[in-house]
């Protein structure tokens, strides 16, 4: 077995070679300094000290300058419900505001060359011209002559979809915006025409960040469509869409700070992570063969593992940074060495799509159901009720304010383990095993 310091974290993602699998993810600062390719490189170069694979450039329009009044600026909202911790952020923005342009995006590319190591790539992350393909195709070769080494259509942009008018031109088919985002990505016929265009334009790798807004199964067809234009990555997945709770206490008025209005806005944080994983392993499942980078949610050092175990290549960090720090990077790094030297991986292929191979169809499961019950620990049980207070016929609180379980109601469904503030519960072996035969008969029918 290798040594810790040995371990060899590097990855070919869509053809390319990258020193480490982790990064972040294409951001755009909340900040008028963000007009600025100096002041961005600046940032983007922490994340290469932190130890960082790969680079993103922010999402990049095809304006060739940023209006002088129509500055970066935005809003993050705490989310946090009581007794369950923090959720995430609701972050309010104008698309319009917070793209980078073209020039100085380009500018930065060619610097950035100059300072990055020949191991960490540079992915450009474009938004072109609403749904004309042609004005993406040559974005891309604009930003290949840069320097860049792979493409990114963003077509999932949340925010373009919460500007004025653009539901009512989404839901009527009428012209997409020029800032589109999302509401190309989850037209799949434009979306196909973007990509085509693109990869014929460029030599570059291309591959397309896809919206939690086109779900499963849909997604699949998508994909599939994708890899036979020539994609050879999906990038999954950007931020869903909310509205911020209103203000209960303040009449329903926005509770934004510093803002009077609310808006439907993207959320960002833990939440997303079940979206991530929903695509990156049902990608693996249905449409193996194209490289996948997961990003979203992921915000613990476990993450990008599990990520990884379900298939993706990278992992891109942007709740995690966003929480922890570029520091975040070099973490999750020294845990990913750390978790491969402990169980024997001398490389990242040795346990990538580790999982995929569990996940089946629901209906080809055995739930073990007459086989398993819930077992409760009587020294950790602090008699709170809250299992038997439930949608549960086999737990019952004792004589000493005890929850016990009679066997022969359990339905092995867990949901006692996954409430229980004491982790008291676990399943194990029923001690009088039934068959499904057996326990349908002792049920009387109604009528």
């Amino acid at each position: 077995m290798k040594k810790l310091d040995d371990i060899d974290l590097s990855v070919e993602f869509a053809g390319v070679k990258m020193r480490s699998p982790l990064g972040v993810a294409a951001q755009a600062p909340f900040a008028p300094a963000s007009i600025s390719g100096d002041r961005l490189a600046e940032i983007l170069l922490k994340h290469v000290d932190a130890g960082a694979g790969y680079i993103h450039t922010p999402y990049t329009n095809v304006e060739l300058h940023h209006p002088k009044n129509k500055l970066p600026t935005g809003r993050f909202l705490k989310a946090h419900t009581p007794g369950f911790g923090r959720s995430g952020f609701w972050v309010a923005a104008d698309s319009y505001r917070i793209e980078m342009r073209k020039e100085e995006s380009l500018k930065m590319v060619k610097f950035l060359k100059t300072r990055l190591p020949s191991d960490v790539p540079i992915i450009a992350n474009i938004m072109g011209p609403g749904a004309d393909p042609e004005g993406w195709a040559n974005l891309a070769k604009e930003f290949e002559d840069a320097g860049a080494d792979i493409i990114e259509l963003d077509v999932s942009c949340p925010l373009p979809a919460t500007a004025a008018g653009a539901v009512e031109s989404f839901v009527s088919a009428e012209r997409i915006p020029e800032h589109a985002g999302m509401l190309l990505g989850d037209n799949p016929a434009l979306t196909i025409a973007v990509t085509t265009a693109v990869v014929k334009k460029t030599r570059l790798p291309v591959g397309v960040k896809l919206t939690p807004e086109t779900g499963f199964p849909r997604l699949i067809g998508l994909v599939e469509q994708l890899k036979e234009v020539g994609a050879k990555f999906i990038t999954s997945v950007n931020a869903p869409l909310s509205v911020a709770p209103p203000d209960i206490y303040n009449f329903g008025k926005s509770p934004y700070p510093g803002l009077s209005a609310n808006t439907i806005s993207p959320v960002v944080g833990p939440w997303t992570r079940y979206l991530c994983y929903r695509n990156v392993g049902t990608i693996s499942m249905f449409v193996p063969g194209i490289d996948q980078a997961a990003v979203g949610g992921l915000v613990d050092v476990s993450h990008s593992v599990e990520a990884m175990m379900l298939g993706a290549k990278i992992c891109e960090f942007s709740s995690g940074t966003l929480w922890k720090g570029w520091s975040f990077i070099t973490d999750s790094l020294n845990f990913l060495k750390k978790y491969m030297h402990k169980y024997g991986y001398e490389s990242l292929e040795e346990f990538r799509g580790l999982g995929v191979q569990y996940i089946k169809p629901a209906d080809e499961i055995d739930w073990g159901l007459g086989k398993l019950a819930a077992k409760i620990d009587q020294t950790k049980c602090k008699g709170c009720g809250i299992c038997a207070n439930n949608l549960c016929w086999a737990i019952k609180m004792n004589d000493d304010n005890k929850a016990t379980v009679l066997e022969k109601d359990c339905g092995a469904c867990a949901l006692c383990i996954a409430i229980c503030p004491s982790d008291a519960i676990e399943l194990g072996d029923a001690e009088f095993p039934l068959t499904e035969e057996e326990i349908y008969e002792q049920y009387p029918k109604m009528g």
